[in-house]
């Protein structure tokens, strides 16, 4: 960051310097998503290139029906296990009560992130 003109030697400069630009990109994140983008829309075609920025066309799969998904696997032969991957703490919250101890197939790791205290 020295290159940039920037001492990295003053941690709560550095930390506001962090929340700042946090705010920064959340503030034209929401901007590019409620107003530009809606704005392109109105102006581009899929497939067009302007600048740089070509508007393109996706499209992902998404299970309608759980339960008939599951059916079907279940129908299939397929291990649902397999195919399925479960949510840790819905699966924690699902169980709570009822006397299945979740910390048999959940485990714990540890990371290091930043939150803003203020």
């Amino acid at each position: 960051m020295a290159d940039h003109g920037i001492g990295t030697s003053h941690p709560k400069a550095l930390v506001k310097m962090r929340n700042a630009l946090i705010r920064l990109e959340n503030v034209a994140k929401e901007a590019r998503k409620q107003v530009v983008e809606p704005a392109l829309d109105d102006e581009m075609d899929v497939g067009d290139n302007v600048a740089g920025v070509q508007r393109l066309e996706g499209e992902r799969p998404t299970v309608t029906d759980n339960v008939a998904a599951l059916e079907m696997l279940e129908d299939a032969g397929a291990d649902p296990a397999e195919v399925v991957r479960i949510n840790p703490r819905q699966f924690v919250d699902a169980v709570d009560g009822t006397g299945v101890d979740p910390s048999e197939v959940i485990d714990r790791e540890k990371y290091t992130f930043y939150r803003r205290s203020e």
